[in-house]
């Protein structure tokens, strides 16, 4: 499929802001007043002023007049009960996981993008007694993790761009990140263009963990009818000494091709 061409000539800059705004918040557990989303988008009061007036008016956000804090209303859980991508998602992904798994013996999780981070939002554990899986809920760093990065990388450049920069917006707003900044700098040189090279290159992600000594994640991108990665099915893969599994090579194939069903399943050709 013939990727969109996304120029700069039609781009929405007051758009953007104001979409900004609604990610910041969400991700904020706390309200934030008008001087302090300035700050985490770098912006001026000034630029964002229109923005939060008009996000006011439509219910978009709430504004405490006791605090001077602006907090997300429920308008857009509203709106995303009534229209769920993620939810056709889960249940094309769902009894194909269960497939992988009974196949290579082998738990495997389907992680998403949000608001500069990686998501998990699905799993399926092996029926081995030494199992090892990523708990549905956990949010990583988009780099310390194949995942985030096979995601990354099937994207248009500019969309790559932004989501790394929405990344370090995130970075700063939180304040008990587990990895330290050292490691994070460290991840950061290590996601090169030769590193987007090989994986797009390759279609997947093949390597040992960064976290966890004895895993190797196999990571492979799940496509729709955009042509860009919308998620990733990723397998801990766990060698275990006295249980026949399928082995890396193996299991990589198996996943490649329940990756491949899968993104033909959501509209990708």
């Amino acid at each position: 499929m013939q990727k969109p061409n996304l120029k700069s000539t039609y781009r929405a800059p007051a758009l953007d802001k104001g979409l900004d705004i609604i990610e910041l918040l969400a991700l904020s557990s706390i309200g934030l007043t008008q001087a302090k989303i300035a700050n985490h988008l770098n912006k001026s009061v000034n630029e964002i002023y229109r923005m939060l007036n008009t996000l006011r008016e439509r219910n978009y956000v709430e504004f405490d007049q006791s605090t001077d804090q602006y907090i997300l209303s429920y308008k857009l859980l509203n709106l995303a009960s009534s229209f769920n991508p993620t939810k056709t998602l889960l249940e094309k992904a769902n009894p194909i996981m269960k497939e992988i798994t009974a196949k290579i013996k082998q738990s495997i999780h389907l992680s998403i993008y949000t608001a500069g981070k990686l998501l998990v939002i699905a799993k399926c554990d092996s029926g081995s007694a030494y199992n090892y899986h990523v708990a549905i809920g956990s949010s990583f760093d988009l780099l310390e993790t194949s995942s985030g990065r096979v995601i990354l990388t099937f994207q248009s450049e500019e969309e790559r761009v932004r989501r790394l920069a929405r990344r370090k917006v995130f970075l700063n707003i939180e304040k008990n990140n587990h990895i330290p900044k050292s490691q994070l700098r460290t991840l950061e040189k290590k996601f090169t263009k030769k590193t987007i090279h090989k994986i797009f290159k390759d279609r997947c992600e093949i390597v040992k963990s960064l976290k966890i000594v004895g895993i190797t994640n196999i990571s492979y991108p799940i496509f729709d009818h955009s042509g860009y990665a919308i998620a990733s099915l990723t397998t801990p893969y766990l060698n275990r000494l006295y249980e026949k599994d399928s082995d890396l090579e193996e299991s990589s194939k198996i996943i490649a091709n329940y990756a491949k069903k899968l993104s033909s399943d959501l509209g990708y050709i």
